[in-house]
């Protein structure tokens, strides 16, 4: 297992030295070159930043920017005891501080694996995932139960748009759809062709979502979001986007009249907003929106389905063990659904 410490501190890196013996792999970056080497990490990987001579605003900075990477783990290091409150480390997803005093006595085996163990206690693994990862995706199939959170806002009487009222707040599935490489069609491709390109991935995705009482509510050149009416026990929408990743080669052939292959990538969330219809929505301010696009656009890579751990409580029972853990992003677990090779 690798071990990779942010630091401009020399000595920091000696306090690691004990790891070596028990077989685990140290590397150090400093504070001015991490963000390259990090994005090429793959997991699981355990992050130390060190905080010393950084500002507040500083180390924070750093330490959401880090988080938001594919690291399933991430602590802090301070040498001089600069942090005015060490707790709100571990409020905001770290999962270990260093001191002074630990760095002098050394860092041990013991205490890395004590950081699973209190990862797993807290259901962000899932149980069979261990500090030397199986990289074969078939062996990870368990996730542990998570809480389930109930909803303030109503739900859709009988799911049915019609009853849905202007201005009023509802629970909705949200589902972010975006056909990937947009970017380098729209440099090397005319515009007829891109035009084409955006009409068939629309109507693709409406064609699909319709008979799921779906609609599309925002919708930008490549991709959007698509709203369904949440009702309990309704699996429809996690089922649906699971066929649109699985059958993507085949639709690439069937549906899409360009000589390359399609993909695309999909996040569900499920969550409160106030609905307002469509080309009308430029006012409506929802932590849940900005969530879903964030996930999609920064979080998702291309041709995979992500789900919130709020989506995984709800999907089919025989859904579940299809998806797989893919770690933290904005203080939510996210899980993917596994490749079918």
């Amino acid at each position: 297992m690798k071990i990779l410490i942010i630091s401009n501190q020399k000595k920091v890196e000696e306090s690691f030295y004990p790891l070596k013996k028990s077989g685990y792999e140290i590397e150090k970056s400093c504070k001015e070159n991490y963000k390259k080497y990090v994005k090429n990490l793959s997991g699981p990987v355990i992050v130390y930043f060190d905080i010393y001579q950084n500002s507040e605003k500083e180390y924070w900075e750093h330490i959401k920017s880090l988080l938001k990477q594919q690291i399933i783990f991430l602590g802090i290091i301070d040498s001089k005891s600069v942090a005015p409150d060490p707790a709100a480390f571990f409020h905001a997803g770290i999962s270990d501080y260093i001191g002074n005093k630990q760095l002098l006595e050394g860092i041990t085996k013991k205490r890395i694996k004590d950081i699973f163990a209190l990862k797993e206690k807290v259901n962000f693994l899932p149980h069979n995932m261990t500090e030397t990862e199986n990289k074969n995706e078939k062996s990870q199939k368990l996730l542990p139960v998570l809480a389930k959170k109930e909803f303030s806002a109503k739900l859709v009487p009988n799911g049915e748009w019609k009853k849905i009222k202007n201005g009023e707040e509802y629970v909705f599935y949200f589902l972010y759809a975006e056909i990937d490489l947009a970017a380098d069609w729209k440099r090397k491709t005319g515009q007829s062709i891109l035009q084409k390109v955006k009409e068939v991935f629309h109507n693709y995705i409406e064609q699909h979502i319709k008979p799921i009482n779906g609609k599309i509510w925002m919708w930008n050149e490549f991709g959007g979001l698509i709203l369904f009416p949440y009702t309990k026990n309704d699996h429809d929408v996690a089922i649906t986007a699971s066929k649109l990743i699985v059958n993507a080669p085949i639709a690439s052939c069937e549906d899409f009249p360009f000589k390359m292959e399609i993909s695309y990538r999909l996040a569900l969330h499920v969550g409160e907003t106030v609905y307002k219809e469509r080309g009308n929505t430029g006012t409506i301010v929802s932590d849940t929106i900005n969530f879903t696009f964030h996930l999609g656009q920064k979080f998702a890579k291309p041709d995979n389905f992500y789900i919130t751990e709020e989506v995984y409580n709800r999907i089919h029972p025989g859904l579940k063990e299809l998806f797989l853990s893919e770690g933290v992003f904005e203080n939510r677990n996210i899980l993917r659904l596994r490749k079918f090779v």
